[in-house]
């Protein structure tokens, strides 16, 4: 979601105050003025002596009603808005209040803006087309230590006229939100790269939303950096793979990274972080000679696998081959390849895996993947293997 810079907390008016500025514009003056680009749509009234008002949709956002002052004056403390008569309109009509954003200042003047956003500027939007007049009222704290009260009423005159090109604009930008529905974690099965077509309409959306969502990019993560070195082969080959179809697709490739630690990801910005999940790097697990118990990082491991299965192959069984290398007897290593897998499938039960769907296979000494003549191949053969079978 997004989330919008502030300086403080929303501010809320609870005073009226009798000397009060007050600016609006005046009738023979008001012009409202329509400005668009392929991801955005401006639509603004200039208010003599004080500055502007304006609502801005920017593709894959919350629609923003502000006003921006002109002017240096000291820091606002509190802030409302509410919709009202028109001056024009003689009829008393109670007006409706809103809390407001005090955004942080941009640009070297440093000016502030007053904003809401979402679905109360859509109310500022609908109040203007019935002829109601906005109207921000805040204070600031004067130089002498006084408070001081401004008014700032929009006018509708003319708004009419500009609203539906505006609204023809904006008809077919991203919805809010569109960001976090493409944050999805790209799964693969154990050994490929393989691009299914409900991940390349994935990325497909992603490069429309980058090139229409201004200062956007995509971040490649990895989702099983817990496995370490043996993580990298396999998420390097499959990040590459990502980030060759979204080329094709039409990213620049300058909008794209590859960072296989989450932890050196940025946070809170607007860029897209699609996580990479293969089970490749945690489906094995090595132990010292007689050990048959799970560290935490190993049980940590066996929680994203468990994730992995859970999310990716949900009518699959996990089938655990344990197995040793051929010091001791053939009935003691048989014994120990057996706890081992049972660890393992207790552990799996725990943390909500269906019993009927962990299978436990002991191999001991049986079937070694090196020569258990040296301890380099003893410790290589010293084994569990995870598979998914289904």
């Amino acid at each position: 979601m997004t989330k919008f810079k502030t300086v403080g907390v929303t501010l809320l008016l609870i005073s009226s105050f009798a000397n009060a500025d007050y600016f609006t514009t005046p009738l023979h003056k008001v012009e409202w003025e329509l400005k668009q680009g392929q991801s955005y749509c401006q639509l603004s009234q200039d208010i003599p002596l004080f500055g502007m008002t304006d609502f801005m949709h920017q593709s894959g956002e919350l629609l923003r009603f502000s006003i921006k002052e002109n002017r240096f004056k000291t820091s606002i403390v509190k802030a409302s808005l509410t919709i009202d008569n028109s001056s024009w309109i003689h009829q008393a009509k109670p007006g409706k209040k809103y809390s407001v954003n005090l955004d942080q200042a941009r640009g070297i003047q440093n000016y502030p803006r007053l904003s809401v956003y979402g679905e109360v500027a859509e109310n500022m939007l609908d109040a203007l087309l019935k002829g109601l007049s906005p109207t921000f009222s805040y204070l600031r704290k004067a130089f002498d230590g006084e408070e001081e009260l401004t008014n700032v009423a929009i006018s509708s005159v003319k708004f009419l006229k500009k609203y539906n090109q505006f609204a023809d604009c904006r008809k077919d930008f991203l919805p809010y939100g569109f960001k976090e529905s493409l944050e999805k974690s790209i799964f693969f099965k154990p050994k490929s790269k393989a691009l299914n077509a409900s991940v390349i309409q994935q990325l497909r959306d992603t490069v429309r939303y980058v090139n229409e969502v201004k200062n956007t990019g995509v971040v490649i993560v990895s989702d099983t950096e817990i496995a370490g070195k043996q993580d990298k082969k396999w998420f390097l080959k499959r990040a590459k793979g990502i980030v060759a179809k979204l080329t094709k697709l039409g990213l620049p490739k300058n909008k794209v990274r590859i960072k296989r630690k989450s932890e050196l990801v940025e946070k809170d910005n607007k860029s897209i972080q699609i996580g990479v999940f293969g089970p490749d790097a945690l489906r094995t697990i090595y132990y010292r000679k007689g050990n048959i118990n799970l560290t935490q990082t190993e049980k940590k491991r066996l929680s994203v696998l468990a994730k992995y299965a859970e999310k990716f192959l949900p009518n699959s069984k996990i089938v655990i081959r344990s197995h040793t290398d051929s010091k001791g007897s053939r009935a003691a290593n048989r014994r120990v390849s057996k706890n081992r897998g049972n660890v393992i499938k207790q552990y799996l039960l725990s943390i909500g895996l269906d019993k009927k769907k962990v299978i436990v296979k002991a191999y001991g000494e049986s079937r070694p993947v090196r020569i258990n003549r040296f301890e380099e191949g003893r410790a290589a053969n010293r084994r569990v293997n995870i598979d998914f079978v289904g």
